[in-house]
């Protein structure tokens, strides 16, 4: 019976602050994946506004143009205008290009830097957009 009194009191001591080892592994592990987490939403949110402001622009741009486009020099400026104009009061910038009568395409970059690790995230997102006519089906102006 001493005998095993003797094991158990050199396994137990064998074993002391194990506890606390794996609790400082647990705790650094849960702050990696929480700081990967948050940082990972701020390119998710950049993303989310650049596909936003794109998405607007395209279509500020396409509405500027009207509802006849005539193809013509007037147009490309006003849609350049329409979508360089929100982009600016959105406080972000882009590349507009007309590609056709009615036809505009805007590409914005918003970047972020993340909260935690302050990493800058740049995300870029394209937008077309294409003025259509009519009441209850809308047809591409050509």
């Amino acid at each position: 019976m001493n005998g095993r009194r003797c094991r158990r009191a050199l396994l137990s001591e064998d074993d002391r602050g194990s506890v606390a080892v794996l609790f400082c592994f647990i705790v650094l592990i849960a702050g990696i994946l929480v700081t990967a987490l948050v940082d990972a939403g701020t390119a998710i949110q950049a993303a989310n506004r650049a596909d936003t402001y794109s998405a607007e622009a395209a279509r500020a741009a396409s509405i500027a143009v009207g509802p006849v486009p005539t193809g013509g020099g007037t147009d490309v400026q006003l849609a350049t205008r329409a979508a360089n104009s929100y982009l600016e009061q959105a406080g972000v910038t882009g590349v507009v290009s007309v590609l056709g009568p009615g036809l505009v395409e805007v590409s914005v970059t918003v970047t972020a830097s993340t909260p935690l690790l302050a990493i800058p995230v740049s995300q870029t997102r394209t937008h077309t957009a294409q003025l259509r006519v009519g009441v209850t089906q809308g047809e591409a102006v050509s």
